[in-house]
């Protein structure tokens, strides 16, 4: 089988993308989760986070399913929808589409870039809910708001938010990256606390306008970012009274930076303007008979060298901002 892919991410966290609207492929279910495993190892394949498979909709102008590097499917990823989203603007020669996921659907749009030549895009996010049951979680009241888990950590407190996704969230004065691995397995290994896994992710505040988050993402491990991550991490922290609501914040992460408004509405109900990069790196088509080989002796390999190098130049100021904003 010979398939047509886009290399691509969105804060470093990268994909491989495959077109089911245009290409002539009817996958099984096994094998999506076949050509996840294989074509995502980064020692013999391309190497990536996840795999995008856009195909038709029903009920919108496209449909993401998203497998990440174990086989497994999550419910949503929102630096993967960016990828998505633009990849059927562009196609559709749209500026404003939906997405269809597994659970939700979303409004993506195209947006004022980030940086000077860094494709950017925008997505409406209003599948924010906070009951336990939405995890799940097995907790004795209905929320979980800055609480202790004692199976996780006795020092911890951790608040519960599903973007279509589980999350939980803890506000820490420094990320120690061995810490969240840590409490990031235990929490994909307690069964009985948190049945189907969870993503894990540690905020720092560094003032009301600007904070730092790493994800220990479910099935995939560290990650330089996660894109649904950065969103229950903003609005955790709005809720704590550390951001304020309605105004540009930035999330810096390990792979870059977005930027997120979070929206509280007149029922209570609150909703997010998840702003960020969609990134593409190469197009390929790869032979999976023999992945690492058709990868270097591609019949069509096409590197985005302006965008590769865009992207880089935005991380290198993105590192720089951190720098002053931490001294």
């Amino acid at each position: 089988m010979t398939l047509k892919v886009l290399k691509c991410h969105g804060s470093g966290n990268d994909f491989i993308l495959i077109d089911e609207m245009a290409g002539n492929y009817s996958f099984t279910e096994e094998e999506r989760k076949n050509i996840a495993a294989a074509l995502c190892d980064r020692e013999k394949a391309v190497g990536a986070d996840g795999i995008l498979f856009v195909l038709a909709s029903r009920c919108c102008d496209g449909r993401m399913r998203i497998f990440n590097a174990d086989g497994s499917e999550p419910e949503m990823c929102g630096n993967g929808l960016r990828c998505v989203g633009r990849y059927v603007l562009e196609k559709l020669n749209r500026n404003v589409v939906t997405i269809e996921t597994m659970k939700a659907q979303y409004e993506v749009k195209k947006a004022e870039e980030l940086y000077e030549g860094v494709n950017t895009i925008e997505i409406i996010i209003e599948s924010l809910t906070f009951g336990v049951s939405d995890l799940p979680l097995n907790y004795p009241e209905d929320r979980l708001f800055f609480g202790k888990l004692e199976e996780l950590s006795p020092v911890l407190d951790f608040s519960a938010v599903s973007v279509t996704n589980p999350h939980l969230v803890a506000v820490v004065e420094e990320i120690n990256e061995e810490q969240l691995v840590s409490v990031g397995t235990k929490a994909n290994s307690t069964t009985s606390l948190l049945p189907k896994g969870v993503n894990v992710n540690f905020v720092k505040v560094i003032d009301e306008q600007n904070l730092y988050v790493k994800t220990y993402e479910r099935g995939v491990g560290l990650t330089k970012a996660c894109g649904t991550g950065m969103t229950a991490s903003t609005v955790v922290a709005c809720m704590a009274g550390k951001c304020p609501l309605g105004r540009e914040i930035n999330i810096f992460n390990d792979g870059g930076m977005i930027r997120c408004i979070v929206n509280r509405k007149e029922d209570g109900k609150y909703y997010v303007q998840f702003i960020g990069n969609a990134t593409y790196v190469f197009k390929a088509e790869i032979d999976m008979k023999d992945i690492k080989e058709s990868l270097d002796a591609s019949i069509d390999y096409k590197p985005f060298e302006a965008e590769t190098r865009q992207y880089e130049n935005m991380f290198g100021y993105t590192r720089e901002v951190i720098e002053n904003l931490t001294k």
